[in-house]
């Protein structure tokens, strides 16, 4: 009696530009490969590469205490911040 074994598939669906869908399309072409093949192919790539261990920084007392501060009392915010977060609350909402 033979046993066989079924991985399920799920469907993932992702939002791109047409530009970079025209440049992965380009590449796996390149490759001789359709589109999902050669996405697949990167993604596996990417998920098996090790992860970097996070790196310390080590700070001065005097550094720190800037560093405190900044947090503790920020400056306010002038236009071109306030500008970034009006752009990036349209495009993502608001928290």
């Amino acid at each position: 009696m033979s046993t066989s074994t079924k991985t399920q598939e799920v469907k993932i669906e992702l939002k791109i530009s047409q530009e970079l869908k025209e440049k992965l399309q380009k590449a796996a072409n390149m490759r001789c490969m359709i589109l999902d093949e050669y996405l697949l192919e990167i993604l596996q790539d990417a998920a098996e590469q090790p992860i970097p261990e996070p790196e310390s920084i080590v700070l001065s007392e005097r550094d720190w205490e800037k560093f405190v501060s900044a947090i503790e009392n920020p400056p306010e915010p002038n236009e071109a911040l306030k500008a970034a977060i009006k752009e990036n609350q349209e495009k993502y909402g608001k928290w």
